[in-house]
Formats: structure tokens, C-alpha cells, sequence
């Protein structure tokens, strides 16, 4: 019977490892732990004692295991594909402030480009007005590094 359980054990093992590489829908996972069930039950037809002594085992070496098996996932292939990676970084403080004047590169349509001195920028025509270019144009706000900008009329100016 101690043969069995060594059997069973380390099969357990395999399977449960070989979950964490390969995409298996989780049978290998649940071939594993009812490998591992049957290896508890055969140590309480062995000894009551070995049987309560292995489970104990168990329950304490589970949480490192899936804590180390979480951390390993990770870095394995289908780990990285599946968790995405963060792109939010420090957004860009824009060069550019409210009420700096410009002019419009493109025709904003509502968007386009503008260059404000020597920087270049997207730029959101205020209420969807189509901007032609070359017209003179100011900041009236900046909302994610887009700048939105009004026409300035030879009055405004």
C-alpha cells in the first residue's frame, strides 16, 4: 500500500506542476488532486495516524504551494500573454499653457495638429468647428496631453 501512496503522490505532483505550464482547462489540475485524495485515503487504510499526520501536511504546505505556483506562473508564456502589462506611466506635462497662442499645421476637424512656438501638438477644435490651416488659434484647455484650441478672429486678437 506504501508503494500506492508513493505512486499516487508523485503523480499528484506532475500533474499539478504540469498545470501550471500547460493550458490544460484545468484537468491536469483536477487529475492532480484527485491523485492526491486517493493518496490521502490510502495513508488512513495504512495508519489513521500517518493518514491525520499527512493531511495536516497538506493543509499547511498548500497555501506556499499555490503562493509559489502563482509567482511561477507568471513568468511562464502563456503567464505573460495572459497578464497585461501596465502602460500608465507619468503622463507628460504639457509645454504648452492655456491661452498661449498658435498656429494650426493641419485642419482640425475636429483634430489636427498645431504647433505653439517650437512645440507641435495634437490639438481638439473647440466644439467640433473646422479649423482650416494656417489660421491662428489659442489653448483654451489641455485634457490628456491634447490640447483644445479656438480660432482666434482678428477681434479676439
Amino acid at each position: 500500500m506504501l508503494i500506492w501512496f508513493c505512486i499516487l503522490l508523485a503523480l499528484a505532483i506532475v500533474m499539478l506542476v504540469s498545470e501550471i505550464f500547460l493550458p490544460s482547462g484545468g484537468v491536469l489540475g483536477v487529475v492532480g488532486l484527485l491523485c492526491l485524495l486517493a493518496a490521502v485515503i490510502i495513508c488512513f487504510f495504512i495508519n489513521r495516524w500517518l493518514g491525520a499526520g499527512v493531511s495536516l501536511a497538506l493543509l499547511v504546505i498548500t497555501p506556499f504551494a499555490v503562493a509559489g505556483a502563482m509567482n511561477v506562473w507568471q513568468r511562464t508564456p502563456i503567464g505573460r500573454r495572459m497578464i497585461l502589462k501596465t502602460t500608465m506611466g507619468y503622463a507628460n506635462v504639457p509645454t504648452v499653457l492655456i491661452g498661449t497662442a498658435g498656429v494650426a499645421l493641419t485642419e482640425l476637424r475636429p483634430m489636427g495638429e498645431c504647433e505653439f512656438g517650437d512645440t507641435r501638438m495634437q490639438a481638439c477644435s473647440e466644439m467640433g468647428v473646422i479649423v482650416s490651416a494656417g489660421s491662428p488659434v489659442k489653448v483654451i484647455s489641455i485634457t490628456d496631453g491634447i490640447a483644445t484650441v479656438r480660432p482666434l478672429t482678428p477681434e479676439s486678437m
